[in-house]
Formats: C-alpha cells, sequence, structure tokens
C-alpha cells in the first residue's frame, strides 16, 4: 500500500463511515473526520478530544443500557474473536440515530499475537426506520386478516384497546384510506323511493 503512495491514514479518513483506532488496552489512537462530526451532532463539545479515550468503557456503557453483554469487544482486542458486529443506539439533539458497530482485531505482521482493532460506525438509521414502518404495516395486515369484532346492530368494530369504531375510522387509523360518502342504489331505493324510476331507467340505458 506504501508503494502505491496511498497510507492507510488517507484511506480511513476517507471513509463514510466513523473510524477509531484502539490500542490493545482499549485507548484510542485516532478517528477520522465522520466520528468527530458524529460525535459533535450527538452534543459533544468541539473541545473534547477523542485521544486516549478508553472506548471499551463506552461500549460497556452503552451496551449496559441496552441490555447487551458490555464486554464483547474484549475477545476482539484480545484476537480471540477476530470481528464482532452490532447495532448500537444513539442519542443525537434531535433525535435517535441506529448505527452497526463492527469491530475487527489488528494482528502483528510477524504472527498472531493481537495489537489493537479497528472500530466502524455505519448509519443506519433509515433502514431501521424503514424495518419499524414495514412491522408496522404487517401488524396492520395481520390485523386487517384476523377476525374483527363487529356490533351485529350499530356495525362498529372493536379495536385492539376495546375502544368501537366506525368502520370508516377504524379503517383511516389502521390503512392510509380516505373516505368520501355517496349512496347506493339500494338505499337511494329504499330512502327515496320517488327516484328508483330514474335509477331503473339509468340501469336499463
Amino acid at each position: 500500500m506504501q508503494n502505491s503512495g496511498i497510507s492507510s491514514l488517507e484511506i480511513i479518513q476517507s471513509l463514510k463511515q466513523a473510524v477509531a483506532i484502539i490500542d490493545h488496552k482499549g485507548f484510542i489512537l485516532s478517528v477520522n473526520p465522520v466520528w468527530i462530526r458524529n460525535s459533535l451532532e450527538s452534543g459533544v463539545s468541539e473541545s473534547f478530544h477523542w485521544i486516549g479515550v478508553n472506548y471499551l468503557q463506552i461500549f460497556a456503557a452503552i451496551s449496559d443500557a441496552e441490555g447487551n453483554a458490555s464486554n464483547a469487544l474484549d475477545a476482539v482486542l484480545d484476537g480471540t474473536t477476530p470481528y464482532f458486529r452490532a447495532e448500537i443506539q444513539s442519542h443525537f439533539q434531535k433525535n435517535i440515530k441506529w448505527f452497526q458497530l463492527e469491530a475487527t482485531t489488528i494482528f502483528d505482521d510477524d504472527g498472531p499475537t493481537a495489537k489493537g482493532m479497528v472500530i466502524s460506525l455505519t448509519d443506519i438509521t433509515k433502514c431501521k426506520l424503514l424495518e419499524h414502518d414495514l412491522l408496522e404495516a404487517l401488524t396492520q395486515l395481520r390485523t386487517l386478516s384476523g377476525l374483527l369484532p363487529i356490533c351485529a346492530v350499530c356495525k362498529r368494530i372493536r379495536d385492539e384497546h376495546d375502544i368501537w369504531n366506525s368502520v370508516e375510522s377504524f379503517l383511516q387509523k389502521h390503512t392510509h384510506a380516505e373516505f368520501t360518502h355517496d349512496i347506493c342504489p339500494e338505499c337511494i331505493r329504499r330512502l327515496y323511493p320517488k327516484y328508483s324510476s330514474i335509477l331503473d331507467s339509468c340501469n336499463n340505458s
């Protein structure tokens, strides 16, 4: 790589993922511009320096908050598990973002000795939001395809919260349908019998 005139550091600096290089004790040696930009967007002060921060402690705090194993990166750092992947949440100033964390062991050139690891964070927020929308749509489809409790008298439908809704409000709540009202021919004949002959003439024409 050095012979090409492109260094590994230049490659890391150009990536769209947030990247941090971690030493064998878990401390950050360097981060790329995307890492810094993400930290600023999450509310970290511009004066904060990532170099020398113990990333294992940060990951442990995030994992504990989400109920996941807090020591998963230890195995990557010592080379026992050379690769680890997980989805993590990060609280930004205006919203919550999802990232796919990938950790890879850095081995010594002369043997299997681990001397650190690379952490990369890929923003997968759009994918997670799409996943949420698809699951919600699937839930709605299951609701509409199952048995719907409907009143035999007024025809209102009982929803999952035991609230009775009109057919219109139930469908609007569980679909994207919009309603416009009309009167069917049978109801016109029943409510306005004087117009029945007009309907019959239209049907025969």
